[in-house]
């Protein structure tokens, strides 16, 4: 075995350290939301389905009806979601009414569109030589092509995640270019700094996004707040689209000339200059302070040129001329974003102002509360929310990637009626030490939801412990590092609510039984249990528990049921997932949850990174897609470094990994090396695996 880096093995005698444990469960002190659905539009073929989930429906009937049966049908999947099935190509839409008891009934409704099945149907998938790395060439069967999942019900903003207002050596910066041009309007000459995409090529057009500064300030203010660090690893990690920024001096301007100056001269100069899109759905235009009243302005003015305002802590004074309100043949096309600090005492209370007027005239905005006062680091908070919403309106992707999940609701802290019951499985298998494999007896947890019913099927998760634990851990919540039966309680109000599915749980240990041998290095047993899960485990619990693999635990039924297979693990856990589940059997999982922690093999992370995508790819290729990669971890953790900078090499360099879609990297502000942390992440894990088709 290859042995890991030595400061790795410091991490690991760091991680074994006993942390305080606050149970605490962060609740929800967030206005509840209305009902709203996951998606408006849908396409899909003949004869295929597509999920559409209803968000913020807790407490609330759900009734759907297709309008026209005969293009698409559609029926209720749970409590909280339903089903759109392609009949016969056409346009039609699908109305969802949502009731509660003492509230105004709430109708939704979602534009269907079917797409004519195609004559020539794709021949079945070929296997490569394994594309989990174990050296099994079997042909898997086909899985159908996922659809996006629902992502779990996030805050309505993020603060700029850990990491994204500095450097980092994964990110290629881009260059920026300065140019002046006089202004017709204003008869001055205006200097420009524009910022172009580390890949910026005159053969491809980009959208672009206008940023007008503050009251006092200059163009360069953008530069003092990192602005251009937070749009390079926006862009390179995947959370915005790529464009250009255009970063104006507007000192001393009125709104109404910033205005006729956008139209007659700054956009004209810019359109003139760089590749730049010129369609209104690739314009944006924003601002903090005095600039944020104006992009407001010119949003508002311009619309027929401009699809999305940003207007971060804007102040009062917004022309009186200016119409609050989104015409109908944009309002589906347009987005306008309003951010307003807790403790902002500039801009006071116009933010808000502005949103009742748009609000009240029957215009969508959003509207992004939250704490801070009028510095730079509300305005960066802004931008780096403004700037992964843009260019997505109004197009088959209108997907919002939040950054970070960080709230359990409180009311999964109560104790839960419908328990479920946890039985011990014993199996045997082996050390499968190269050239001396021993066998050894082994025992593993598995959690049955309540009422299990061995007459249906369900998904699995393989939940896996950390360094100096057990499999009792994470359910049955003995640990020496605290009580953990909380995770207990979740899983089973989870469950009792409605907020997923229930499934099995399989808590297992990579540790062998006393007496075995061992191997020079600890973290080696999480390399070599993909062997024995593999081989032993999982035809051990397969065989036994109702899961999608229907009792039969051949390689060819695993890999068929893959989609309902999931493994996630903290610290030596997490690695055992990414070293045993995800490289050694992606051919067999789906869905993948490593918290807190990658331990560097001597192979090194760009190695590391570039396997994790081929395997990826090849799966895909070979109708094995990735369902989801949650990568949880906390901003204070002590094994951030090696597991952030693992997925970040492997997340700029991907075509396949689409935060959002299939990938995340949940970072908990503050969060440390414990399980307050990895509750959260299990709660978040819960909630987004076995989501697609």
């Amino acid at each position: 075995m290859k042995h890991t880096k030595m400061y790795m093995g410091l991490l690991l005698a760091a991680a074994l350290v006993m942390q305080t444990v606050a149970p605490g469960i962060q609740a929800d002190a967030k206005k509840v939301s209305k009902p709203a659905l996951s998606k408006k539009a849908v396409k899909v073929n003949e004869g295929e389905k597509k999920k559409v989930t209803v968000k913020n429906a807790k407490g609330y009937t759900i009734t759907v009806k297709s309008k026209n049966k005969k293009i698409a049908a559609v029926s209720k999947k749970g409590k909280t979601a339903f089903v759109v099935k392609g009949v016969k190509a056409g346009k039609t839409k699908v109305v969802c009414t949502a009731k509660k008891k003492n509230k105004k009934k709430i109708t939704l409704k979602c534009t269907v569109t079917v797409n004519k099945k195609d004559a020539i149907q794709s021949a079945a998938p070929q296997t490569t030589s394994n594309a989990g790395g174990n050296g099994n060439d079997q042909t898997p069967t086909a899985t159908p092509e996922p659809t996006v999942g629902p992502f779990p019900k996030p805050d309505t903003f993020s603060d700029v995640p850990y990491g994204f207002a500095d450097a980092s050596e994964n990110v290629e910066k881009g260059k920026i270019e300065e140019f002046t041009y006089t202004s017709k309007t204003t008869n001055k000459a205006h200097k420009v700094l524009v910022q172009l995409p580390a890949k910026y090529s005159q053969d491809k057009k980009y959208p672009v996004l206008y940023l007008l500064h503050g009251e006092n300030d200059t163009e360069s203010v953008w530069k003092d707040m990192a602005a251009d660090q937070i749009m390079d690893n926006a862009i390179a990690f995947k959370a915005a689209e790529e464009m250009i920024v255009v970063m104006p001096n507007i000192s001393g301007d009125k709104d109404e000339d910033i205005v006729k100056d956008f139209v007659s001269d700054l956009k004209p100069e810019v359109e003139a200059k760089y590749s730049a899109a010129k369609e209104r759905h690739n314009v944006a235009v924003a601002g903090y302070g005095t600039g944020g009243r104006a992009a407001l302005n010119i949003g508002l003015s311009l619309q027929d040129q401009v699809a999305y305002t940003g207007a971060f802590a804007p102040v009062e004074g917004l022309s009186s001329n200016v119409d609050f309100h989104i015409n109908d043949n944009y309002k589906d096309k347009t987005l306008i974003m309003i951010q307003k600090g807790n403790s902002d005492d500039v801009a006071g209370d116009a933010p808000e102002s502005y949103n009742k007027a748009l609000t009240d005239n029957g215009s969508e905005c959003l509207y992004l509360e939250m704490d801070g006062i009028h510095d730079n680091e509300l305005f960066k908070a802004g931008l780096y929310n403004f700037a992964r919403r843009v260019f997505k309106r109004g197009t088959q992707d209108e997907s919002i990637v939040n950054g970070f999940v960080t709230m359990v609701p409180g009311e999964v802290s109560r104790p839960a009626s419908q328990n479920g019951t946890i039985e011990v499985l014993e199996y045997d298998t082996e050390t499968y030490d190269p050239g001396n494999s021993v066998s050894i007896h082994k025992w593993a947890n598995v959690y049955l939801p309540y009422n299990y019913d061995p007459s249906k099927k369900y998904n699995i998760l393989y939940l896996m412990h950390g360094g100096g634990e057990n499999a009792d851990t994470w359910i049955k919540g003995d640990n020496i590092y605290g009580d953990y039966t909380h995770n207990q309680n979740m899983i089973n109000l989870l469950f009792q609510e409605g907020y997923c599915e229930p499934c099995i749980i399989v808590n297992p240990t990579f540790y062998r039984p006393e007496g075995a041998p061992e191997p020079s290095n600890a973290i080696d047993l999480t390399v070599l249990f993909q062997y024995e899960l593999r081989n032993d485990l999982i035809p051990a619990v397969e065989s036994k528990y109702s899961t999608y693999a229907g009792g039969d635990v051949s390689i060819e039924s695993l890999k068929a049921s893959r989609m309902h297979r999931g493994f996630a693990g903290l610290s030596m856990g997490s690695n055992t997932t990414y070293q045993s589940a995800f490289f050694g059997n992606y051919d067999l999982f789906a869905w993948f949850a490593p918290y807190s922690g990658y331990f560097e093999t001597a192979n090194g992370n760009d190695v590391d990174a570039d396997r994790l995508n081929q395997i990826i790819e090849e799966g895909e290729a070979n109708g094995m897609p990735l369902g989801y990669l949650y990568c949880g971890n906390g901003s204070e953790d002590l094994a951030l470094a090696g597991q952030l900078d693992l997925m970040q090499k492997a997340l700029v360099r991907s075509n396949v990994l689409v935060p959002g879609r299939n990938y995340d990297f949940v970072m908990i502000p503050g969060g440390i090396h414990d399980m307050n942390q990895w509750h959260i992440h299990l709660y978040n894990t819960l909630k987004i695996f076995f989501t697609k088709e």
